[in-house]
Order: C-alpha cells, then sequence, then structure tokens
C-alpha cells in the first residue's frame, strides 16, 4: 500500500479490525494491526503484508486500482459492511476477504486444526466438469430443479446465470430451456446478445449490402428470402416457400443475376442458370405448353412446365422479389454522401422487410446506426461520397457491439455475459463456460500499444477485468456459486483443465479450508478431500445410467434408454428368413452382391429407403 492520503484517512477509521498504533507491532485478538508511522507502511505490491488475502489479491487487482484513484478524491466514506455469520464455504470466503484475512499457515503442514471446518455435504459452491456446453447446459437445467425442489422460497428472478461467450451458448440455452416439458419448465430470458446474434434481420440487411459483390447463387438467395420478415414483405408462407424452391431448382437456377453478372465477374456472358433466365422458364410455363420452346436473342428457352392454375400468383411473388434485388443491386453500386446512404439504406429497409413487433427493434437499430453515421461526419465536416464498403464495414463494426439486453431482470432466470454492472446480488449465481483459454479472454498484445511497456494504475487490462468480474460474481452470490466448464473432451474423454480463475479458487479453497472429520488430516489431504466434495463429474450423454444417480437428472424422456444400458434385454424372435428358392435369377444374385444389405432390407424385410435429395447446387451443370 503505497498512498499516504489513505493510510492517513485509514487510521482515523474506527473500524474495530483497522486500528493504528504509532509504535510496534502489536496483536489484539487475532487482529493485525497498523504499526509504526506512516513511511514503515509503504509496502510494494508484492510484498505479503501488501494485501493478506491470496485469492483477493489475484483476483482483485482491477478494483484495487480504481479504488487507488478514488482515494485521491476528497469524499465522504460511508462503510456499510455486514459480517456474515455462517460456516459453509461460499460466505466464509466472503467474510475472509471482507476482513482481509486467511487460515493458510506454510508453517503447520500436517494437520489442518488451523483450517476452519465445513459441514459435510456443503453445496454453497460446486463446480460441475461435463463434456460439452451442451451438457452444460442440460446439467444446468437439471441441478436448477433440484435448487428448486430444496427451496421452495427460492424463485426464478433469484438466479443468474453468466456465461463466458453469451453468443455461442444462447442456441443450446434456447433449445434446452425452450424446449422442456411445461411440468418442469423454467422461465427464462437472453441478455447481452450482440444485435447482429439476436435478429435474422440484421444478418440479412448485412447480405443485402453485399449484393454488389454477390454472385447471387440459388442457396445464399434461397437463405436470404427464407428469412421471416422478407417472406412477410413479399407475402410468401412457408408452404409456398417450400414449392418456391422447387421450382427454383428445376428450372436450373444456379448462379448469377443476369448476364451481367458474368460479366462483372470477368467471365463470358452467359444467361443460363442465372435467375433471370430461370425465372422467365416458370413466367412462360404458365403461358404456354412445355411442347413449344420460345426463341429470345438467339437463344431457345424451354417453358417450366409444373406452373399452372393459381400458382401464377406464387410466380409473381417471385419475379417480385427478383426485380427487387435488380432495383437495389444498381442503386448499392455508385459512392454516395453519408445523409444520401442513410436515404438509400431506408429505403431498402423498407423494400425487403416487413415492419413488425418482431422485427421493430432489429430495423431501429439499423436505422440509428445510420442517424449516427449522418451526426458523425456532419460533426467531423465531411461531406465526401462515401464507399459501399466503408458503410459496410461501419454498420458491421455497430451491430457487433450493440448489445440487446432489453428483457435483464425480467423476474426469470436471467442469462447474460460476464460484463460489468451485472454483479448485483443474486441468491443464486451460475457461471457457464469457464474453461482454460476461454476465461479470462486473452487479447493479443500490438506492438505500438505502450500501456504493455510501463503500465499505471487504472490503465485497461481485458485478463485484468474478467478477473474482477469473476471476484464480483462471486461475492454477489448470496447462497450458492455454481460454476462450470467443459472438463472432458468428447472425443477421447481426456480432462481438461478449467479456467485460471477456477484453479486459484479450488487451490484457496484447498489451502484454506476442510470439511469436519479432515482436522487431523495433513493439509494437502483434506485440500484434496475439499475439492473432490465441491466437483461433480457429469457423463457425456443425457441417457447415461450415471445422468439419474443421486441427484441426477429429471428428464424422464431418456429413463427408458437408461433403464435399457443398466438391465438390457434379450429377447428372442421369430426367424424373418424365408426359404431360399431352389433356383435364383441372375439379375438378383448381382443384386446381391453389389449391395447386400439393401438385398437383405428390400427382399426379406419389404424396406425401401428413399434416395436422399441432393445437396443444392450453385454451379451450372457441366455434363
Amino acid at each position: 500500500m503505497k498512498d499516504q492520503k489513505t493510510l492517513t484517512r485509514m487510521a482515523k477509521l474506527s473500524r474495530p479490525r483497522i486500528r493504528w498504533q504509532g509504535h510496534g507491532i502489536e496483536q489484539e485478538s487475532g487482529e493485525a494491526l497498523l504499526k509504526g508511522d506512516i513511511e514503515q507502511n509503504l509496502l510494494p505490491e508484492s510484498h505479503h503484508l501488501a494485501v493478506s488475502n491470496n485469492l483477493l489479491a489475484s483476483l482483485g487487482k482491477q478494483g484495487r486500482d480504481n479504488l487507488h484513484l478514488l482515494s485521491q478524491l476528497e469524499s465522504n466514506e460511508v462503510e456499510a459492511f455486514v459480517d456474515l455469520d455462517s460456516q459453509s464455504l461460499l460466505p466464509l470466503i466472503q467474510q475472509d476477504m471482507l476482513d482481509l484475512n486467511q487460515h493458510q499457515d506454510d508453517t503447520q503442514l500436517n494437520s489442518s486444526h488451523h483450517k476452519p471446518m465445513l459441514p459435510l455435504g456443503d453445496d454453497s459452491i460446486s463446480l460441475h466438469s461435463c463434456h460439452s456446453p451442451t451438457r452444460e447446459v442440460e446439467v444446468l437445467y437439471d441441478q436448477l430443479l433440484h435448487m428448486f425442489n430444496a427451496d421452495p422460497q427460492l424463485k426464478p428472478k433469484d438466479i443468474i446465470v453468466m456465461v463466458s461467450d453469451i453468443n455461442a451458448y444462447a442456441p443450446v440455452i434456447q433449445a434446452i430451456f425452450g424446449n422442456a416439458p411445461f411440468e418442469r419448465r423454467i422461465p427464462f430470458s437472453i441478455s447481452d446478445r450482440t444485435a447482429s446474434q439476436e435478429s435474422p434481420v440484421l444478418n440479412a440487411f448485412m447480405q443485402l449490402l453485399n449484393l454488389p459483390n454477390s454472385r447471387f447463387e440459388r442457396g445464399e438467395m434461397l437463405a436470404l428470402l427464407e428469412t421471416p420478415a422478407i417472406l412477410q414483405r413479399f407475402g410468401i408462407s412457408e408452404s409456398e416457400f417450400d414449392l418456391l424452391s422447387l421450382w427454383v431448382e428445376e428450372a436450373g437456377i444456379r448462379w448469377g443475376l443476369d448476364s451481367t453478372t458474368s460479366v462483372e465477374l470477368e467471365l463470358p456472358q452467359i444467361e443460363q442458370n442465372t435467375w433471370l433466365f430461370g425465372l422467365r422458364r416458370i413466367l412462360m410455363g404458365y403461358a404456354m405448353s412445355a411442347e413449344y420452346s420460345f426463341d429470345l436473342a438467339d437463344e431457345s428457352i424451354a417453358p417450366y412446365e409444373q406452373i399452372e392454375g393459381l400458382q401464377a400468383d406464387l410466380a409473381g411473388k417471385l419475379a417480385h422479389f427478383v426485380e427487387t434485388l435488380i432495383e437495389h443491386r444498381a442503386k448499392l453500386a455508385n459512392a454516395r454522401s453519408a445523409s444520401e446512404w442513410q436515404l438509400q439504406l431506408n429505403k431498402m429497409l423498407g423494400a425487403f422487410f416487413e415492419l413488425d413487433v418482431d422485427n421493430e427493434l432489429a430495423i431501429k437499430t439499423i436505422r440509428d446506426a445510420l442517424s449516427r453515421l449522418v451526426e458523425q461526419t456532419s460533426e467531423a465536416g465531411f461531406e465526401q461520397a462515401i464507399d459501399l464498403r466503408v458503410v459496410s464495414d461501419y454498420l458491421q463494426n455497430k451491430l457487433d457491439s450493440t448489445r440487446i439486453s432489453q428483457r435483464f431482470l425480467a423476474g426469470q432466470v436471467n442469462f447474460c455475459t460476464l460484463m460489468p454492472m451485472r454483479s448485483i446480488p443474486f441468491k443464486v449465481v451460475c457461471l457457464l463456460g469457464m474453461n482454460d483459454g476461454a476465461y479470462p479472454r486473452n487479447v493479443a498484445k500490438e506492438g505500438f500499444d505502450l500501456i504493455n511497456v510501463k503500465s499505471r494504475h487504472g490503465d485497461r487490462s481485458r485478463r485484468d477485468d474478467d478477473r474482477y468480474l469473476f471476484l464480483e460474481a462471486m461475492l454477489s452470490a448470496q447462497n450458492k456459486l455454481y460454476i462450470s466448464y467443459v472438463g472432458q473432451s468428447i472425443l477421447d474423454n481426456t480432462p481438461r483443465l478449467p479456467s485460471i480463475v477456477v484453479t486459484e479458487l479450488l487451490e484457496y479453497c484447498a489451502q484454506n479450508y476442510c470439511l469436519e472429520g479432515d482436522e487431523a488430516l495433513p493439509v494437502d489431504d483434506s485440500g484434496a478431500n475439499l475439492v473432490k466434495a465441491i466437483t461433480y463429474k457429469h457423463s457425456m450423454t443425457p441417457f447415461s445410467p450415471n445422468a439419474f444417480k443421486q441427484q441426477g437428472s429429471f428428464a424422464s424422456e431418456w429413463a427408458d434408454v437408461a433403464n435399457m444400458l443398466v438391465s438390457p434385454k434379450h429377447e428372442t424372435s421369430e426367424s424373418i428368413l424365408t426359404e431360399v428358392p431352389a433356383e435364383i435369377d441372375l439379375e438378383e444374385f448381382i443384386r446381391f452382391w453389389a449391395l447386400p444389405v439393401k438385398f437383405f432390407f428390400n427382399r426379406q424385410l419389404d424396406i425401401y429407403f428413399e434416395g436422399q435429395r441432393e445437396s443444392i447446387e450453385d454451379n451450372e451443370p457441366l455434363r
């Protein structure tokens, strides 16, 4: 501790655990006292007396620096610390951090009598090792149900789940929590997803910005059209989209908007297999019989014969979509000023997307980003034309940095990312994705960044920020701290390490606390028993018999499979083989040797499999 003002202020405080002694070192009731005059207390950060709680010193550097800077200001200080009266592991750690105290004693290694004892079955802190993010969320779901059963006063709003990468975990969370049976459904909300991840409208809009550089491949354009807001805008239902996809495939559309697309890519001018070519075939198929062909610019176009009756309206919707693509592709080709881009892109939003309750926020996000672009260029006095690539990069950065958090604290289980202002008190705090290398996050150091050469108090560091966020999350947990990570490989079951902050927490617990009955054991042995007691290794699959042991899974849909694995039934059935004929046709004999399994299924079991539909081809047919 180097700040003399802070030491002077601390010397005047009357807090029982901080007292000022002008002469020498004294101990009273086991409390460490400040000693000597101020100059004697100027300790370097690495000194063992600078911070007397190793875990707090390791995780709290960012908070310490912030408090150091705040201590330079004149202010009225109010202390509202509350001592915790509990013998569970979590409140003991929190109290020791408050008191700047720890129980590790390197002079007493042969026994653990100096460690505080924890009751057997203490689950205030638990560490869960899984094989994949999916299993992490499945296990979390079951553990939350156990918590609700054990504590009737616990409500979904009392639980927060912080995830190292919310964008990666959000689809899994939505799949497991959103599809749970009604009788065990837990209300939840997901916050802090980036705007581009939250709404397909934003991804479709960025794809539209790339129209001047697009090959207009069939799969790419069908994926764009399948966006719900675009389907609504052009009046196409889901069943109609499936029919359109079939038409597009059978009409021979592969890539290219029209004949100019290949020219722009420095290829020979070819209109065959383009969208305009296929659209003409579809429309002509409604107008005339497939027995005739239509000559156009020295080329013959065969009508697509599957269009009839009321399907002409659907063909018109497809034509409207293609015409809209052609129109806005041409308008995006030229550079414009920021205000002109705002006007043009707002028109494109209206042309492609239907505005409704589900899409309103996403469209507003795009409009706000465009308004901000105009404001920034206006403030800078920049009035020159801007290339589309610059506008696209600007909007992409804006959308990636914008987070959707409107549903935080909505009375449900809150899923969010680890970020400042999230660590408010909750009865249960859960941390997912605490994997080695994933958290704290690594940021490559730039050679020109002088902060890395000589840092000062308050300099931002992503790793220090993440370590401090972990500390805040741990301190905000009132009853339980639940930590989960991918601890075994899903490929070969090899062990994987948790995050370094989790490892430090486990080492701190092992050195400072022990379970009831382990007081006579050496420090390392009692610590190993404690770590083993709070660590749970879960099965790789939800239908494993181990998943249903003790406080196991509530997923009754997997129970029958698990029971079959425990006690498989060996039932014999009558022979399904028919009598072998005396004479065998040569073609049947060849068919058998070509594909014996297929022959068995067809002839003996009377089972026929339909051929798999080929994947969408985006290249023109060359044979």
